[in-house]
Order: C-alpha cells, then structure tokens, then sequence
C-alpha cells in the first residue's frame, strides 16, 4: 500500500525535538496567548473605565449648570419701574436731625423733556425727608414714594454750610463706605443755606441737573484748573492725612429768584443759574473759612493739580489794565521741605514749570522780537508767583494745610516730623514759601502783531 491512499504526517511524541521546530514549545505558545489576551481585555476595560470617567465628569459639569441656573432666579429681582433712581442728593442739619433731599429722575418725561412747552412735566421730582441718622432718614422715603430709591447713579452730594460747620462729614463719609448701594465716587460740594435750593434750580443745557452740576465741575478742572474735582474718596484721604484738612468746592444759584417750573425754563435767558464759587477750607473736619477764585487757583498751583487755565497780563510790567490773555498749559509743580535748626520756621523750595499760548492782546509791542517774547515770559512768572503766594498765605491765616505740606515732610523726613506734628497748625502758619518760575511762551497764534498794531502802521504808511 505505499505510495497510494492517504498520507498520514508522522506523529511526534511529546517532548520530542520537532515540538520546537518553529521556534516555541506550544506550553509557551499557550502562555504568551493568553498574557496577550488579558493585555487586550485590560486595554479595552482601561479604555471603558476612560469612557466612563468622562461621562461622569460631563455629567457633573451639565448638573452644575443646571444647579448654577436654578440659582439665579428672579425670586429677588427688582423691577427697573420699581425704583427712583436718584441724581443728586443733598445733606442738611438742623437741631440735631438729618434732612436728606432727593433729585429723582422721572424716566417716563426723561426722553422727551427737551421739547418741554409750557406747562409740560420736568424730568425731575425733589422731596425730603428727615430723621436722627442718615440711613433712617432715607428709608423714611418709603412713608412718602411707593418706589425704593436707588443711588447708584447719584452724580453729586450738596452738603449744606451749617452740616459743615456742626462737623456731621465723618458720619456722612461712613455712610458711603459701609453701603454698596451709595458710591464713594460721587461728587461733593458745598454751599451757603440749604442744600436742597440747589437740587430745585433747573439748568437749560442739561436736562437732568445732578448731570450738568458733575459735567460744570469737570470742565472747569479741564479748563480753568480754580477748583479741585473732590469725591466722597478723595475727601476722606483728605481728611485723614496728616494735616486732617480738607476741601470742597462752592456751587450757588446766581441771580434772582430760583428757577424750577417748565415755564420760567421757555425763555431765552433764565432769571437764575447754578454757578461754582468759592473754595471751602475744612479744618478737621468742620468748616473753617473760604478762599476766593484766584486764591484758590493759587492753592491748586501747589497742590499740583493745574490742568489748564489763563491768566490776564497788562502791556508792561506794573501796568493795571490788563491787555494780553495767555492760556497756561503743562503745568508742574515740584515741592521740597527745607528744616532748618530748632525754633527756626520752615522753608518751602517751590519749582514751577508751564508753557503756554498767546490768545490774544492789544498792546503795540513787536512780538517778532525775542526780548519781547522774554518780557511777556518774565511777566507771567511773576503774576503766577503773586497768585501762589496770595493762596498760600490764606491758607496760613487759616492754620490749614489743604496744600498737602504736612504729607510731604512725613514723607520726606519722618523722625522730625513726629516732632513736629502735635503743633503743626502753628508751624504751617509760619512756613516760608520760596517760589521759582519757569515759564515758555510756545505758540503766538496765527499773526506776530495785535490788531492795533496793525492798524497803527497802516496809518503811518
């Protein structure tokens, strides 16, 4: 039977050398199988339990959104047509009580008071109210308005003279830094009598008067740099530095009889209008003198904060009539406390440095010549200097440093100013101040010559 049917292939016994002949005994072919299998089944169970973190950590994230919205509902919210929404405020006392005014928008007449006729409704609703402390005497409002007041967009705070005078500031100034809703950021000023006058006084240009009061600070410090712009912050830094004085600027109604109804508003020149004045010098909190305009300009010369202003000048030195205008601008001042020995006053070093613009004069002088140009310089200097030193010894016969002295010589040489600062009032009255100027006449405007000038060498042609 060899050669035909079928070929069995020859049987090997185990342990036998043909069982290696591929190159692995089946015992390790078996074992090396099944490590690669539980490698396999332990990367898919490593790829499942990924699968599922990420599945948990997805779920958890949608379940925080969903509990982040649940939270934010509208259980507390409070409907704009539930609030008075307040412009200004004024803050008055009188026989120990507080009497709080209130300038509240009316939203509904806002958008259309521009075109207001006669007889037409303001924009604006004023009412008072009274109590032992600031915050009673504004919840009180409720008893009288079915709206909640809402101050934060409060422009300004009137403060009337005799609250500055009783010394109420500290209580005022906690109440705005213990409350949210009331912004340290708000504007203050003063004036004589009764805040709330000023609050009923309407304005042509600004619709909304606590807006025209703020935007009348601010371009006066742009353009004329008299008075600072104080906010209830600035006025506490300023009554806790070391001196304790302060400021505050004026704001009154000049001329006749207030301005508060529709039609006294349809005329072209209104009977009364709101106007900055004078500079309040508090002294430890309480109302201790004023400052007129030019002293105050002076002040605000050492106090570093002229922005831009102008000043009048005669055609030569010592004349009265003022003929040139000159607009001051890049104003700086540099201050440095001299100490001289014990008992000895202490000197005030005071640099100086601006430029500025011709706008206009009338005097004959040929303005092509450079010794013209020095003499219009040196005059300058000298009428700043004059108006430095005016502010400054006002603020001396007040015993107030609202010039920012006392922080410098704390700063500067703290040893002596612990010395110093239980008589400090005194030693400020006595300081010596030494001013140096430095001004540059930059721009001549479009011509050389006055007007004048022009005229005369016409004629002499």
């Amino acid at each position: 039977m060899a050669g035909h049917g079928l070929q069995l292939a020859p049987r090997h016994e185990p342990g036998s050398h043909h069982e290696y002949q591929h190159g692995r005994a089946p015992g390790l072919q078996s074992r090396a199988a099944d490590r690669t299998g539980r490698s396999l089944l332990a990367g898919r169970g490593n790829q499942t339990i990924q699968r599922r973190v990420r599945r948990l950590k997805q779920g958890v994230k949608l379940l925080a959104l969903l509990l982040l919205l649940s939270l934010t509902g509208c259980w507390d919210r409070t409907e704009l047509n539930e609030l008075s929404i307040t412009s200004a405020t004024a803050i008055d006392r009188k026989d120990d009580r507080w009497i709080v005014s209130y300038q509240v928008l009316i939203p509904s007449v806002v958008s259309g008071a521009m075109g207001m006729k006669g007889g037409a409704q303001l924009p604006i609703t004023v009412y008072s109210t009274e109590g032992p402390t600031i915050r009673e005497t504004i919840y009180q409002s409720t008893l009288e308005s079915p709206r909640t007041l809402f101050f934060s967009h409060n422009r300004v705070v009137i403060i009337g003279e005799e609250l500055a005078k009783s010394g109420g500031l500290e209580e005022l100034i906690d109440v705005y830094f213990r409350n949210s809703d009331s912004r340290e950021t708000v504007a203050v000023l003063i004036t004589k009598g009764e805040g709330r006058r000023i609050l009923e006084q309407l304005m042509q240009i600004q619709i909304i008067p606590g807006d025209g009061i703020r935007e009348t600070i601010r371009t006066e410090r742009k353009d004329f740099s008299a008075l600072p712009f104080i906010n209830m912050y600035k006025l506490a830094m300023e009554m806790t530095s070391e001196a304790k004085n302060a400021v505050i600027p004026e704001i009154y109604i000049s001329g006749g009889a207030p301005v508060t109804s529709a039609d006294q508003m349809n005329k072209t020149t209104m009977t009364s209008k709101l106007k900055l004045g004078r500079l309040a010098v508090l002294r430890e909190g309480r109302l201790a003198g004023w400052l007129e305009i030019k002293q105050a300009l002076g002040a605000n010369f050492l106090r570093n904060q002229v922005k831009s202003t102008v000043m009048s000048l005669g055609c030569g030195k010592g004349e009265s009539s003022k003929e040139s205008a000159i607009k001051i601008i890049n104003a700086s001042t540099r201050v440095k406390p001299v100490l001289q020995g014990e008992g000895e006053p202490i000197r005030m070093k005071v640099d100086i440095k601006a430029e500025g613009t011709l706008l206009e004069t009338n005097c004959k002088a040929d303005l092509d010549k450079p010794d013209t140009i020095k003499g219009i310089e040196k005059q300058l200097e000298g009428e700043i200097s004059e108006v430095v030193r005016n502010g400054f010894e006002e603020t001396q016969k007040l015993k107030a440093d609202i010039v920012g002295f006392a922080d410098l010589i704390h700063r500067k040489h703290p040893k002596q100013w612990k010395k110093m600062k239980a008589d400090w009032p005194e030693r400020y009255s006595q300081i010596q101040l030494e001013t140096k100027v430095d001004f540059t006449l930059k721009r001549l405007g479009l011509t050389s010559k006055s007007f004048k000038k022009m005229i005369e060498e016409g004629d002499d042609s």
